[in-house]
Order: C-alpha cells, then sequence, then structure tokens
C-alpha cells in the first residue's frame, strides 16, 4: 500500500531522530569515554579526514569517474531497453524458455562478474564502464522481460478496441504498464551497480572509489575508510532520490 505524505513525514522524523541518537552515543563514546582504538576513530579525526581525503586521495577526480560509470550504465541500459522494447517483447512471447534461462545468471554472487570482468579486460575506464553497461542493460531487460509476460488481458484488450496495434499497442499498454515495475527494480539495480563498481576498482586498483579504498586500506588509515563509506552512502541516497524525481515525472499515473 502506498505511503501518502503525512506518513512519509513521520517515518522521515523518526529515522533522523534515530541518526542523531547513534552520532550523540557516537560522540559521546569515542570522542570523550574510550581510547583511540581500530573500531571506530575520534569524531574530530573523522572531520580533519574529510579535506584530507581531497588533497592527499584526490578524491574529487576519483569519485566523478564512479559516479558517472554507475549513473550512466543506469541511462544506457534504460534507454537501450526502451528503443529495443518491442523487439525484447516479442521475442519473450515466442520463447518464454529463454527467458527463464537467463534468469539464473542472477543467482550468481555480485562480485564473480565484476572479477571475471576485470581478469578480460583489466581495469582501464573504458573496460569499467563496457562492464557496467553490460550489467545494468542486462538486470532492466530482465526485469522488463518479466513484467511484459504478465501485463493483464483486459488491458490489452481495451487498447485493441480503441485500435491499438503492434508497436503503437506495446508504446501505450506494455511499457507504460511495465514502468512502474522498472523503476523499483532501478533502486535494487542502483544499489548494485555501486557495489559491483566498487569491487571491480578495488581489485584492479583502478581509480575510482574502490582504487581509494584499495590504497587507504594499504595505508591503514581507519578515517579514511569510514569516511569513503559515509560519502558513498550519501551519494547512493540522492541517486535514489534522484530515481524516484524521474519517475514521478515519467511515471505521473502511478497512485
Amino acid at each position: 500500500m502506498p505511503l501518502n505524505s503525512f506518513h512519509k513525514k513521520i517515518i522521515l522524523k523518526n529515522r533522523l531522530a534515530f541518526l542523531f541518537v547513534l552520532l550523540f552515543v557516537y560522540v559521546l563514546l569515542f570522542e570523550f569515554i574510550l581510547p583511540i582504538n581500530k573500531f571506530l576513530p575520534k569524531p574530530s579525526l573523522l572531520i580533519e579526514t574529510f579535506p584530507a581525503l581531497f588533497s592527499d586521495y584526490n578524491l574529487l577526480a576519483e569519485m566523478t569517474i564512479t559516479t558517472t560509470i554507475v549513473y550512466l550504465s543506469i541511462a544506457i541500459g534504460y534507454f537501450f531497453v526502451w528503443i529495443f522494447s518491442y523487439q525484447f517483447s516479442k521475442l519473450i512471447s515466442k520463447n518464454i524458455g529463454l527467458f527463464n534461462n537467463l534468469r539464473l545468471f542472477k543467482n550468481f554472487p555480485a562480485f564473480f562478474f565484476a572479477i571475471l570482468f576485470a581478469f578480460w579486460f583489466g581495469s582501464s575506464i573504458i573496460a569499467e564502464l563496457l562492464f557496467a553497461s553490460a550489467i545494468s542493460t542486462f538486470f532492466i531487460v530482465l526485469s522488463f522481460m518479466q513484467i511484459a509476460t504478465n501485463v493483464p488481458s483486459e488491458y490489452l484488450d481495451s487498447g485493441r478496441s480503441l485500435g491499438l496495434t503492434g508497436k503503437e499497442l506495446h508504446k501505450n499498454v506494455t511499457w507504460k504498464y511495465s514502468l512502474p515495475f522498472i523503476f523499483n527494480e532501478l533502486h535494487r539495480l542502483h544499489y548494485y551497480l555501486w557495489v559491483l563498481i566498487l569491487i571491480y576498482e578495488f581489485i584492479g586498483s583502478s581509480n575510482g572509489f574502490g582504487g581509494v579504498y584499495n590504497l587507504a586500506l594499504s595505508y591503514n588509515d581507519l578515517s579514511a575508510i569510514i569516511m569513503l563509506g559515509i560519502i558513498i552512502a550519501l551519494l547512493i541516497w540522492l541517486g535514489n532520490s534522484i530515481i524516484d524525481f524521474i519517475e514521478k515525472k515519467l511515471v505521473f499515473w502511478k497512485v
């Protein structure tokens, strides 16, 4: 059941209150009570680390690389499926077994594909973008195929009664019916891609957030590792907010 704006505000307030309590406990314990340890750094040290990430780790350039690859690959996958959605719809209607066979690849662990692709093509930025685009396209294709096989017959019959056939029927019924589901899956893909790209960059010591993580780990820089996690979490949250905004513009009929 969709949440109304009032319930969303309550949830947001509860989350902010929870985060504030966690922050208060963290500052109290690790800044004033507990000694320096290997679990969490002092809050003051964490704050000092933030500007150091940009000067010592060249974070701005590395952040630009990773975020560009993640969101460009999502855009490539979405527009590819949008352009060829009619062909995919026809293909799945004639060969449902193909869809079931392709779904088997979703059972493989995420890091398997990152390691395999890095082994094949190395750690260049172009190879990283190709890898992310391939994963994104495959994920969105499977998501579309899954919903395209379950369009209610009454929707299709209503479209035909209005004289829609072929591509017009697909454009106005099948594709629009699938959009809410696709955007729900985009949130999963969004997080999935972040994990895969970080793994890909980490194991290849390449440019990007993953490469910075690799370097910070080699220096035993706990503060940098924690601060990177906070920055990435904020970027993922911002990305989800952008996806929600685009969904509201494109899927304006969604309840």
